[in-house]
């Protein structure tokens, strides 16, 4: 009975749900109805294209704005510039001339004007001491410039003299060369003895002084003229004589030499007319590098002194020979012929006594004899 009762509730129950259901709730009469939307089916993603590849676009040019000009700075006016070659204090060995290196110029400006350039003061280059030189210049307004140099003048240093080996003789010939030479360098020759030929360079047989350098005597200036009077007149007209006589023996030889002798030697008195030039020239050229020989053996064959025969003169230069084994510069002319052949019997007998021969050099005894003007 009761499962009876049950089973009609149940029956009555199911029968009023479905009207429940379909009653609508007073907030949905008015809502639209929702339909749900298809689900999209996903389509294949197509394959990326690569993007075509572009060429650099160049780049950009860019005009500056033009920059204005400066304004230029005004130049300064100054006096003109001076430069001197060398510079303001020079020194320079003694010598026959003197060569001014110069000086160059300029306007403030930068315009040349070393042609402008004047210099006053002297160098007397041959005397030792100090001189100034005064190097002026003048712009075109007006404007000049002085600068001031000081040049000294120093003695050239000498080499030192060597003693020669004991009985050394030194052969010297005066106012050559001329027909006599060629004899004597035969006679020299034969022997192999050197000597020293002090030179006159106007004489005609010049060339002899080639063969005699070449031979290995020494060359040594005597003069150009021999002419006292013109020679000693003074020192610029000593210097004329003996630089003539040097470019002979350059011309011949292809060197100038160091050595020479006064003509007349260095205590000459046919210089007495210009006193005191003797004093003053032997130690100007000395003082310029120069060395000058005297003798301490005089043959006694100066022009004139042609009745001795050559056998006076050989005994006349064995009686000269320096005693004590001294040093003995001889001095013979080989314009003397019997003087020239005298040799042919001395130098055997001096080669047999232990005797030798040199030519003279800067480093040889000088043999000065005293100055007596």
């Amino acid at each position: 009975m009761i499962r009876r009762t049950v089973l009609c509730i149940v029956c009555i129950l199911l029968a009023l749900c479905p009207l429940a259901a379909c009653e609508k709730s007073p907030a949905e009469v008015d809502a639209p109805a929702v339909t749900a939307a298809p689900t999209a089916i996903p389509s294949p993603t197509p394959a990326a294209t690569p993007a075509p590849t572009l060429a650099p676009s160049p780049a950009p040019t860019f005009t500056p704005e033009p920059t204005a000009e400066p304004t230029p700075t005004p130049v300064p006016v100054t006096d003109p510039i001076i430069t001197l070659t060398g510079g303001e204090r020079l020194t320079v060995d003694a010598a026959f001339t003197f060569e001014d290196p110069g000086a160059a110029a300029q306007d403030y400006l930068g315009t040349d004007l070393t042609d402008r350039i004047t210099v006053e003061g002297t160098v007397v280059p041959y005397l030792v001491g100090e001189y100034a030189l005064t190097y002026a210049v003048t712009d075109d307004d007006g404007r000049q410039t002085q600068v001031q140099r000081t040049v000294t003048v120093v003695p050239v240093k000498l080499p030192e003299v060597i003693d020669p080996p004991p009985k050394t003789i030194y052969l010297t010939f005066d106012d050559g060369p001329c027909y006599n030479t060629e004899i004597l360098l035969d006679i020299l020759k034969q022997y192999d003895v050197k000597a020293t030929f002090f030179v006159v360079g106007n004489r005609a047989q010049a060339d002899l002084i080639r063969r005699a350098y070449e031979e290995g005597h020494s060359i040594g200036v005597h003069s150009y003229t021999h002419v006292f009077e013109e020679i000693y007149a003074s020192e610029e007209a000593f210097f004329a004589d003996f630089w003539a006589t040097e470019e002979v023996i350059h011309a011949q030889t292809g060197q100038y030499t160091t050595i020479f002798r006064f003509p007349g030697g260095g205590n000459n008195t046919a210089s007495w007319f210009n006193r005191g030039i003797m004093t003053r020239l032997t130690k100007i050229m000395e003082d310029m590098g120069y060395r000058y020989f005297d003798w301490n053996a005089n043959v006694g064959d100066a022009a004139g002194n042609y009745d001795w025969s050559s056998f006076d003169y050989y005994c006349s230069i064995r009686a000269r020979i320096q005693p004590d084994d001294r040093p003995t510069v001889v001095l013979q002319h080989d314009l003397n012929g019997a003087s020239v052949r005298a040799l042919e019997a001395f130098i055997p007998w001096a080669l047999e006594n232990g005797y030798s021969f040199l030519p003279l050099d800067m480093t040889s005894p000088v043999m000065h004899t005293p100055v007596n003007n």
